[in-house]
């Protein structure tokens, strides 16, 4: 077996995992305009109930997925009206409303759960491959799947429905949308009730792949950041083109060079992607 197998396939779980913590950020940017520097904290809120539920309910993993999709999807919508009745310039406002959220669920955070680390410690099955020496946890796979299939889900949905179709429009000139009848408010409220289940599908993944504490947010929120410039704005098919280029880089960097390396390559790779490519990795606009 090539010995750079391994990291191969790590490298892309670990892109599939940022792929899906980017979706949900991807989405809402590009159609409601909204740069929510609490996104982060909202996968985390997310992270932590699944935790919770896991612990003292002993809720099985797999239902915790679509108990905290809905539990962020409750919380995304009001934030949707909230952020509507901004004045001008929006873009700011937006930024400074979501940014004192980032801070009030940190502060609720660390008032709730205090500053200790959490990790849901689930124990996944190895997957041997026959005929190689090489196998991997099972939940590696299951983020390769799990990203494959919801980001095909959200391209379907974009490419091959009516309100995809909206939604694509709105993307591309939100003027020349209203003109043409679509009501950009309602795509608004859409992308971030799928932008809401997209954050709270992350979290139960973030809890069982990262160590949970109240400033991990910001994290979460630069790589899904830098994911979206990666795949380029309003291009959310590329999003796990984009993860999978990160995590790779990621994991190369960690083998050949060890850990501390890991952010400051990331960084290095990004300001390579935004001088040669700012229009970020696809070869033309979705249409």
């Amino acid at each position: 077996m090539w010995v750079g197998t391994p990291i191969i396939f790590s490298g892309l779980a670990l892109g599939s995992f940022y792929a899906l913590m980017a979706l949900g950020f991807s989405l809402i940017l590009s159609v409601a305009r909204v740069f929510n520097l609490a996104h982060g904290e909202m996968i985390l809120l997310s992270g932590y109930l699944a935790f919770v539920l896991w612990q003292f309910f002993q809720a099985p993993f797999f239902w915790l997925l679509p108990i905290c999709s809905l539990a962020l999807l409750a919380l995304t919508l009001p934030l949707h009206y909230l952020l509507r009745r901004l004045p001008e310039p929006y873009g700011l406002n937006s930024l400074m409303v979501t940014l004192g959220l980032a801070l009030l669920l940190q502060s609720l955070l660390l008032a709730w759960f205090s500053a200790d680390y959490r990790l849901m410690r689930l124990d996944w099955p190895a997957v041997a491959i026959p005929g190689l020496d090489f196998s991997f946890l099972s939940f590696q796979g299951l983020l390769i799947i799990l990203a494959l299939a919801v980001t095909a889900g959200v391209h379907l949905v974009l490419q091959r429905t009516f309100l995809g179709k909206a939604l694509r429009a709105t993307i591309q000139d939100r003027e020349a949308a209203q003109v043409a009848g679509i009501n950009v408010n309602q795509m608004g409220l859409v992308a971030f009730g799928l932008g809401g289940l997209l954050i709270g599908l992350a979290g139960p993944l973030f809890a069982q792949n990262m160590y949970l504490y109240p400033a991990a947010g910001t994290e979460a929120t630069m790589i899904a950041i830098v994911v979206t410039i990666f795949a380029g704005l309003g291009r959310t098919r590329n999003i796990l083109l984009g993860g999978w280029l990160l995590g790779l880089t990621q994991s190369v960097a960690v083998f050949t060079m060890g850990s501390k390396w890991r952010e400051l390559v990331s960084a290095a790779l990004l300001l390579l992607l935004l001088y040669f490519r700012p229009e970020g990795l696809s070869l033309k606009k979705e249409r």
